[in-house]
Parts: C-alpha cells; sequence; structure tokens
C-alpha cells in the first residue's frame, strides 16, 4: 500500500493512487496522471471524462474511460474499487503492474495494462 506517495520498505508497488482523505472522504481532484510505462505518461482533466463503464468476467476486468478527446481502457483483476473512484474523481494516477507482481496481487487490484488512443471523431470534427 502506498502511504502519502511513498512504498513502504519491501512493499510491491501499487498500481494506482487514490486522493488524501480529509474526515474520511477522498478530497476531488482536477486531473488524474495515467502511466503507460515508466517513460511515458498523460495527465488528463477529470471534467473532460464523459463515461466510466466498468465489466467484470472471470478472466479480467475492464474499465472504459471516454474522455472527450480520448478513449482509455485499463484492464485487469479487481479493478471494481477503482472503476468506483473515478466516480468521485479520486484516482491520482494509474499505472499497470509488472506481469511479476500478478500473483502476488491476490484479491487486491492489479493493472495489466493501459491503453489510450485519440478519438478520431472529435479530433477530425476541431
Amino acid at each position: 500500500m502506498i502511504h502519502g506517495g511513498i512504498r513502504q520498505a519491501g512493499e510491491r508497488p501499487a498500481c494506482y493512487e487514490l486522493s488524501r482523505t480529509v474526515t474520511g472522504d477522498h478530497v476531488p481532484l482536477d486531473n488524474v496522471r495515467l502511466e503507460l510505462t515508466a517513460t511515458c505518461f498523460y495527465l488528463l482533466p477529470y471534467h473532460h471524462l464523459e463515461l466510466v463503464k466498468f465489466e467484470s468476467s472471470r478472466e479480467r476486468d475492464t474499465i472504459s474511460l471516454t474522455f472527450v478527446d480520448h478513449q482509455v481502457t485499463i484492464a485487469g483483476r479487481n479493478l471494481r474499487t477503482l472503476a468506483v473512484a473515478f466516480q468521485e474523481r479520486a484516482v491520482r494516477a494509474v499505472q499497470p503492474m509488472p506481469k511479476r507482481y500478478e500473483t502476488a496481487a491476490g484479491n487486491d487490484a492489479y493493472v495489466e495494462s493501459i491503453e489510450f488512443e485519440e478519438r478520431k471523431n472529435h479530433a477530425e470534427n476541431k
């Protein structure tokens, strides 16, 4: 678990970070950081988020985020809590986890991949 953005010694990295809490509620954020790799991330404004779709199956959970100009797909396991946190604008950052942590995640969230694409219809209309 990440506490205040700092990983404790011996802990596996977390696949997402939530905003700080005040009296038990998460503070809403203006932006979400989507880290596709260790060297590439996107910062997207929550006010451009139009739709969040969560789908769960036995093998994989999928969160589809539709922004004004971008489509993001997050795939993994046990992602329901992450999907609900988008509703509260509480997700600070999401990053895929190395494959070696998949079994160690157990019942915790595990983000396998993040796909990011520009929405063609909106880009062409500009």
